[in-house]
């Protein structure tokens, strides 16, 4: 009976933060990465991924309503994108990069019938065993998994995380080689796929950038010349699509490819002000929807 009581108070603590940061955020300005982002995002994130004509939208690459997702990043895209394309029927799917690790997101309905594999780099400080996840730990360009074991596959702003310096998710000392190698990783992903499998991959895409944090590279922003590049490892498939969403001060929308070229990156760890946008991070992002 105590513990039950002490479990309530903490829950409505936490609440009751949980609030208070989202309303200092709003009443901040919507600045991105201030207190209350992360809260704001992901009660934005929650009530679109309930919006079944949101949902509907995204599947059809309709246009969004105006403002959407205004001084959020592209989480607000990628989420809704890629829970609209992923199937209700139980499957094994593959994260591979751990976006779907968050509360706010592991119990979305759609996922509920699915066996998830979680794939990062390091341990993160939260996990949910008791839904029956597994979680592993390596290389994207060297995956522990036979051909054709998963029927679903999510990589999302992953791709062009490898072969960079990670050591800002995994906190490790040891200075790495930095050089892009993302083809590599795909490769893996095709050969884990299924036949007849969907792999849906998302990164950033605009002006060719290398995004730094702490003085090395953490990042690399595609544009067409690489973006095509790494569409190559796709040719074997059976289908290969790409589509593109851009930021502006109206919000996220959807885009063409020729229109979000040379957008360009807003990289909190190399700025101390924010630009008129409120843009949070990448301010385009490229799609892509394969069947094996």
């Amino acid at each position: 009976m105590v513990s039950r009581l002490l479990r309530r108070v903490k829950q409505r603590i936490a609440q009751g933060k949980h609030q208070a940061d989202i309303k200092a955020y709003l009443k901040g300005g919507r600045k991105p990465w201030s207190r209350g982002y992360k809260a704001s995002k992901f009660d934005f994130i929650q009530i679109v991924l309930k919006d079944d004509g949101l949902i509907a939208k995204f599947r059809s690459l309709d246009t969004l309503p105006g403002n959407y997702g205004y001084g959020y990043d592209e989480r607000v895209v990628e989420y809704p994108w890629v829970l609209s394309r992923l199937s209700g029927k139980e499957s094994k799917l593959l994260d591979a990069g751990s976006v779907l690790n968050f509360p706010q997101i592991i119990n979305n309905s759609i996922l509920s019938k699915k066996a998830i594999t979680i794939f990062t780099l390091a341990p993160e400080g939260h996990a949910f065993w008791e839904k029956g996840i597994s979680y592993c730990y390596g290389d994207l360009r060297q995956l522990p998994f036979r051909d054709n074991w998963f029927d679903e596959i999510i990589s999302i702003s992953t791709l062009e995380h490898v072969g960079m310096d990670n050591r800002i998710y995994t906190g490790k000392n040891t200075p790495v080689k930095v050089g892009l190698d993302a083809k590599k990783a795909a490769r893996e992903l095709v050969r884990v796929l299924k036949l007849g499998g969907k792999l849906l991959i998302s990164v950033g895409f605009g002006k060719h950038q290398l995004i730094e944090w702490n003085d090395t590279v953490f990042a690399e922003q595609f544009d067409s010349p690489t973006l095509k590049d790494l569409l190559k490892e796709f040719e074997s498939c059976a289908v290969a699509s790409t589509s593109f969403y851009k930021y502006t001060q109206n919000g996220w929308n959807i885009s063409t490819e020729q229109e979000c070229q040379g957008v360009e990156y807003f990289n909190i760890h190399t700025t101390a002000s924010f630009d008129p946008d409120n843009a949070a991070a990448a301010r385009a992002v490229a799609l892509v929807e394969v069947v094996k």
